[in-house]
């Protein structure tokens, strides 16, 4: 059976994304932006990269080495297309990051926004702990359960429903947990509010 991941186009994605009543894609690019500017990775690898959100806010002569994981082909032709000029030393992985023979050169930061609901976090936190140099951040962006609304919110772009199948909001004590058995440590963690009671939880860990 393919990943749901797979049948969805990236406009339906951008369209659900950027839609008024989600308002999910302009967060999550404010968040990333935030988040390069307060740490300045020398390295970073992006799980879940889709199309390049927030791209625009890497600076080639502070973030030297950029990776972006998917698993679309799909989306990393167009990231591709709108940042390779931009981020000459961008390399694009199509691949399941939580596969056991999943693995690049470590880096200073790994960053993860809701894609940790789709995988086994277990195997996840066990790859990104390979991954992440000694002292490397992990930034990882929960979302957060709502009794206003479903996890898949519902706009006129009907194949992100197919993600109802395989989404599952991940309880960020229990993800807290099992980063600290792979020695990632919490350093901070915030929320952030989506639309309709929905929330967003952000951990920062580093690898000991």
């Amino acid at each position: 059976m393919n990943n749901p991941w797979l049948e969805i186009p990236a406009q339906d994605y951008e369209g659900h994304m950027s839609d008024p009543n989600v308002g999910q894609l302009q967060v999550l690019n404010q968040l990333f932006g935030d988040v390069i500017k307060a740490y300045l990775p020398p390295s970073l690898a992006v799980l879940g990269c889709t199309t390049g959100n927030g791209f625009e806010h890497l600076s080639p002569a502070i973030t030297k080495r950029v990776i972006g994981v998917d698993i679309n082909p799909d989306y990393l032709s167009i990231l591709n297309q709108r940042y390779s000029e931009t981020i000459p030393e961008l390399t694009l992985i199509q691949d399941d990051f939580t596969s056991s023979t999943f693995h690049i050169e470590p880096v200073s930061m790994i960053y993860g926004a809701l894609v940790f609901e789709y995988v086994d976090v277990e195997k996840a936190i066990s790859r990104i702990a390979d991954c992440l140099e000694p002292a490397g951040m992990l930034i990882a962006a929960l979302q957060q359960p709502s009794e206003d609304s479903p996890p898949v919110s519902h706009t006129k772009y009907g194949s992100l429903s197919k993600l109802e199948s395989i989404m599952e909001l991940v309880d960020s004590e229990s993800f807290e947990k099992v980063c600290r058995e792979h020695q990632l440590l919490p350093i901070e963690s915030q929320i952030i509010p989506f639309l309709h009671g929905k929330s967003l939880y952000v951990g920062y860990y580093r690898r000991e």
